[in-house]
């Protein structure tokens, strides 16, 4: 289902693991989808998604790093789409854009902590 080549790498950040509350809504579309990353950097994330909705949809995106804090309201583009395997549901890949200065530290500042925190501590 796309153009994705399997085994090359062509993100520009790495990714870590993290279940993050994620609203995603299509443009042109009212429906909003309510999910989980289930990984995400600098550039981007993967989340799950009840609904299909091809590559190179564009989405608004509104994420919640930390409970308490507003979300972060970002642009993105959907880069690729995978079926889970026995399940009606897909992993979506997205592709942020136009970040602002704010959200570019917001993000890079979550990442840095949760990074540090599953790094095997120093002897």
């Amino acid at each position: 289902m796309g153009g994705e080549v399997m085994g090359e790498e062509r993100r520009q950040s790495p990714r870590v693991q993290s279940y993050l509350p994620i609203h995603l809504v299509v443009l042109g579309e009212q429906r909003i989808i309510q999910t989980l990353t289930k990984d995400l950097g600098a550039g981007g994330a993967r989340c799950l998604s009840p609904v299909f909705r091809p590559a190179s949809c564009p989405v608004s995106v509104e994420l919640c790093l930390e409970a308490g804090e507003h979300p972060l309201n970002l642009k993105a583009k959907i880069v690729w789409v995978k079926e889970v395997p026995q399940s009606d549901q897909y992993h979506l890949g997205l592709m942020f854009e136009d970040l602002s200065e704010e959200n570019t530290k917001r993000l890079s500042s979550y990442l840095q902590k949760i990074s540090s925190a599953l790094a095997p501590a120093g002897l």
